[in-house]
């Protein structure tokens, strides 16, 4: 059951790292971001974050076949999340426009921070 939870992470992530590849437009107003934001460089900086989803998600898999890393796998991941909630944090602090883009990925980061820690948890 939890290989499966962990199994079904690692996919996650990998689906939400090709998302900027395959659908940029479309996933950027769903978090709420403004449509004048949706440029070139905007872009660029959503795929290169998408290839280090992919590693992330890539790496979860090597970890369910190499069990002596399984939980550090699962402790980086929550690590990784973490640091993108402090990132998501900066804009909300300094009120620059993107609310709406943050919260909705706070809303996003922390449940998987706690899912995260709580596979890991269950590991033996």
């Amino acid at each position: 059951m939890i290989q499966t939870l962990i199994s079904a992470m690692g996919v996650g992530r990998i689906v939400l790292g090709l998302t900027p590849f395959v659908a940029a437009e479309r996933s950027a107003a769903l978090l709420g971001f403004p449509r004048a934001h949706d440029t070139p460089t905007s872009r660029l900086m959503a795929r290169l974050f998408g290839v280090r989803d992919v590693g992330l998600g890539v790496l979860v898999f090597y970890a369910q076949a190499h069990p002596a890393v399984l939980s550090f796998v699962c402790l980086f991941n929550a690590l990784t999340d973490t640091g993108d909630l402090v990132a998501i944090a900066i804009p909300l602090v300094r009120r620059q426009g993107i609310d709406r883009a943050a919260w909705n990925s706070v809303a996003l980061a922390l449940p998987v921070i706690f899912a995260w820690l709580a596979v890991r948890s269950q590991l033996p």
